[in-house]
């Protein structure tokens, strides 16, 4: 069987990782918009990627695929050598894989046309749930950095009860925190206490200021404006919100600055973490991918 061909495209740090990553399990990976002298031995650089994508199996994008949708994302090399994504998909092999992190609405558009065959990582169950406790350790670091006390003691609120709200909770239990989760679903509520969480049933508005009322930061993981103004009126001001959720997040910003609550938005936290952890999970979860489809 012939070695399979990979171009991996620029990114930040978790690019570098996943290049040293897929080079231990890979003959033939080839780099664009990194500086060679960050690639490992094994990596072939490209000074141009029209070159590099000939003949090949699969080009890995970064993670955002592109900041404007327009251009591949190439915070590391050069954004005047960056293709659009347009370009890259026309002159890729119709029968070549394009891997991305949150692919948006012209990427898939394109693809589509060509039909390319588009695998978005971001989305994978695989890395979602290997990105549950890179997050919960950024999301300790930054508590450690901004509540005036150590972990042990500390009174968090935790909101929803998903992957990474269930990967922080047992960090912070490990270290000695006074936990609560607050939650919808009964069972959820249960698996919490069962850990020596005090729950909370999250059906009305209220709920989460009695979650609040004692908690010196909140962590939130639910992905819609659960703090509204209704909430955080009646929050105590002193109490920090983490909120972790994708967008538009848990938090209404417009009233959480009227109300002097303070907010911190931390979104990518395995990236802006632990970049080599974060790179090593996309590259297994590509290579789990890959070797779905019979590219290696």
């Amino acid at each position: 069987m012939k070695e399979p061909i990979i171009v991996v495209f620029g990114g930040d740090k978790r690019q570098i990782s996943l290049v040293r990553k897929m080079t231990d399990v890979l003959k033939k990976v080839r780099v664009f918009g990194i500086p060679r002298e960050l690639l490992p031995p094994a990596a072939e650089y490209f000074d141009d990627w029209r070159v590099a994508v000939r003949d090949c199996a699969a080009v890995v994008l970064p993670l955002p695929t592109s900041q404007d949708g327009v251009r591949v994302n190439l915070p590391l090399g050069s954004e005047k050598k960056a293709p659009t994504l347009a370009e890259l998909v026309d002159l890729m092999p119709q029968d070549a894989v394009l891997a991305g992190g949150k692919c948006g609405a012209e990427l898939v558009k394109a693809a589509k046309e060509r039909e390319i065959r588009l695998f978005d990582y971001f989305c994978s169950e695989e890395l979602q749930q290997k990105n549950a406790l890179p997050t919960a350790e950024g999301a300790l670091e930054i508590l450690m950095h901004e509540t005036p006390r150590t972990i042990k003691g500390l009174p968090v609120g935790v909101t929803g009860y998903g992957r990474v709200a269930r990967a922080l909770v047992r960090v912070l239990l490990a270290l000695g925190a006074d936990v609560a989760v607050a939650a919808r679903r009964q069972s959820d509520l249960e698996n919490a206490a069962a850990l020596g969480c005090r729950t909370v049933r999250l059906s009305e508005p209220f709920d989460l200021v009695r979650l609040s009322a004692d908690r010196a930061a909140v962590v939130n993981t639910v992905p819609h404006w659960i703090f509204t103004e209704e909430v955080l009126c009646e929050m105590p001001r002193d109490t920090l919100i983490l909120d972790l959720a994708s967008a538009p997040g848990g938090v209404d910003p417009a009233a959480a600055a009227a109300q002097s609550v303070r907010v911190i938005w931390a979104l990518s936290l395995p990236g802006k973490y632990a970049p080599e952890s974060a790179g090593e999970i996309i590259a297994e979860t590509l290579l789990s991918y890959f070797k779905e489809v019979g590219i290696c």
